[in-house]
């Protein structure tokens, strides 16, 4: 896998053991602009975290020898200031346990989808985030919530994490606007 350090660049890690999974939403983000690399378990996610830092992540809940929810344990734990979007074959209710596990440990999570993936739903939700990007908030980001080479804290974690609604971390969760997407 290369790395990239460019400043600027919107990074996108697609964690999937499925590889036809896996490549389509690394397709999709690459038609949305961003960089994007696919990893297939725990150990490709923390190799890669280790020199390339993504600003999204997507995450399947079933990976080997670890599940998604301990992904996100650990994704705290490495001081991930990303978003996740949880994609799954899992049942909904599942899905929303692991939304609900990512905010009460900090993590943003704007929208769980089910497999198979809507690709015109994923190529909105992409376009959001990366509209939400902004070059101070790219800085932060890659530096994992440590503060920027201009010596700004990190923003908080967002508010509506912390005044959850059943929805789980944004209360657009799940309820993306249907607009035409700038991704081909």
């Amino acid at each position: 896998m290369a790395q990239a350090n460019n400043l600027g660049h919107y990074r996108l890690l697609a964690v999937d053991d499925d590889a036809d999974c896996s490549e389509l939403i690394v397709r999709t983000a690459l038609k949305c602009g961003y960089e994007a690399f696919p990893a297939a378990d725990a150990r490709a996610l923390r190799e890669t975290l280790s020199h390339w830092r993504p600003h999204v992540i997507t995450l399947d809940l079933s990976l080997p020898e670890v599940d998604g929810f301990e992904m996100l344990l650990s994704l705290k734990a490495a001081q991930f200031n990303g978003q996740v979007i949880i994609i799954s074959g899992q049942p909904e209710w599942l899905r929303n346990q692991a939304v609900d596990l990512a905010c009460v440990n900090g993590l943003r999570v704007p929208a769980h989808m089910s497999k198979p993936v809507q690709l015109a739903q994923l190529r909105e939700l992409l376009t959001t985030i990366k509209a939400s990007l902004v070059p101070p908030m790219l800085n932060e980001l890659n530096e994992f919530g440590s503060p920027s080479a201009t010596g700004k804290q990190p923003s908080p974690k967002p508010a509506d994490c912390d005044k959850r609604d059943g929805q789980g971390c944004s209360p657009n969760l799940m309820t993306l606007p249907h607009s035409d997407s700038p991704c081909p």
